[in-house]
């Protein structure tokens, strides 16, 4: 597979002058092409891929086919990528054709909805026109003038649905049951329908948002995640703990009451995405009047309260900023989880809320929340002596985040100091950036 996405990639970089090559590549998609006195097209384009992965070419792969359109070479990039996900089997995808009958589009026009994801005519074709003869020209002919003449199944066959990439399936079937194709009662009964498929093989259309009303679908795997959407993330806590009241009940909009200078809170909207550090740095900006991103991570770094924590933080940062540039999720750190309501302060026999704050903080894609702590003695301890009340408390407080699905993982805080501290923590990331398929 990675011989084929090489000569693919070359195959798109040869054609270009020497000219093209010192320019484009970079331009369209970070790659930068050796120059050297006596080179040939072919070497210089050999020595600029001579130490990608496999999955680093694949990356190349579909930044270049979507400058240029180009759906085969978009395909095999999306084809290594998702060589570890669960796969979507043909059984499934021709249960999901049946279920549409003779019907895919809806509303819309077959050659207008596949056209956008398959390629329904060959470059000649395309040239010298098709006299009738094309994909397009039969799609045409017996979908969109002639309903009935083709089921779905046999349209899957044609255009290569059966053994597509799961990501161009998903498209399809995102366009099959969008507004415009499907509306009201037919669309809720389709996406019922093709879930009670999917989701044999781990995979969901879940609605994502609202298009005047309508809900909007989006193909995904599979994950349980937590329920609703983040409002008013309360984080990087460097004091007493502010008291908050609502400026209004009805939308959940807070106020800080007393102690605002001792933490920040994001009050923007927060999409099925999560929380990019992209976003949260355009935040901060807007809130300061123009303060840029180091002055961000000054603030941040603040609140860290031990020499664990600030390598932990300072680690992430220094290894994947450049990487996953606007891409990479936000690293909250001392963020409020639970808050008891000031009054609770003046009862008796009231017991405060467990886990108040946590160490840090992702918001990944697909409702996921991805919980870090960093253990000191404190986290077993009471007045310097180990404690079994004060253990039992904090697992406690782990499986009700866990039931509530939340991830946990906790670091002992003498894992992140001294040597090899770095690879460890870099180590951690790799791995939960690839479970959540984080930068693919």
């Amino acid at each position: 597979m990675a011989a084929d996405l090489h000569s693919l990639i070359a195959g798109v970089l040869q054609p270009m002058t020497h000219a093209e090559l010192s320019e484009a590549p970079e331009r369209i998609a970070g790659l930068v092409v050796p120059t050297g006195e006596g080179l040939s097209k072919r070497q210089r384009v050999e020595l600029a891929l001579a130490n990608f992965t496999e999955e680093e070419l694949a990356r190349l792969a579909l930044k270049f086919a979507a400058q240029r359109g180009d759906i085969p070479l978009d395909e095999a990039g999306r084809k290594v990528l998702e060589a570890s996900d669960p796969p979507l089997t043909h059984i499934t995808r021709r249960d999901v054709a049946r279920t549409f009958g003779d019907d895919l589009a809806g509303e819309r026009g077959t050659v207008e909805m596949v056209g956008r994801y398959f390629p329904l005519s060959t470059p000649i074709e395309d040239f010298l026109g098709s006299s009738g003869r094309s994909l397009r020209d039969q799609i045409a002919q017996h979908m969109d003038r002639n309903p009935g003449d083709w089921s779905v199944e046999y349209l899957f066959g044609e255009i290569g649905a059966f053994d597509c990439s799961r990501a161009r399936f998903g498209a399809l079937l995102e366009e099959a049951v969008h507004p415009l194709s499907r509306s009201g009662k037919e669309q809720l009964q389709t996406v019922a329908a093709l879930n009670k498929i999917l989701s044999r093989d781990g995979y969901e259309l879940a609605q994502e948002s609202e298009l005047s009303g309508h809900p909007i679908f989006v193909f995904r795997s599979l994950v349980r995640g937590v329920d609703g959407r983040p409002n008013n993330l309360i984080f990087a806590s460097q004091g007493p703990k502010p008291e908050i009241g609502f400026a209004d009940a009805i939308n959940n909009d807070i106020v800080i009451l007393s102690g605002e200078e001792s933490c920040l809170v994001y009050d923007r909207p927060i999409s099925p995405n999560g929380l990019l550090w992209s976003e949260l740095v355009a935040w901060w900006r807007a809130v300061t009047s123009g303060a840029d991103a180091a002055n961000l991570g000054a603030r941040l770094q603040k609140s860290l309260a031990s020499e664990a924590e600030r390598k932990l933080f300072a680690t992430y940062f220094k290894v994947y900023r450049s990487g996953l540039g606007d891409a990479l999720p936000a690293l909250l750190p001392q963020v409020y989880l639970h808050y008891d309501p000031a009054v609770v302060k003046t009862l008796r026999h009231r017991l405060p809320l467990p886990r108040q704050r946590m160490d840090f903080l992702l918001l990944l894609p697909e409702r996921q929340r991805i919980v870090l702590e960093v253990d000191g003695k404190h986290h077993f301890s009471e007045k310097d002596q180990a404690s079994l009340k004060v253990y039992a408390e904090m697992v406690s407080a782990d499986r009700e985040l866990r039931l509530a699905g939340y991830e946990i993982y906790r670091f002992g805080a003498n894992e992140l100091v001294g040597d090899g501290a770095e690879s460890r923590i870099t180590d951690f990331f790799e791995k939960l950036f690839r479970l959540h398929r984080i930068g693919r």
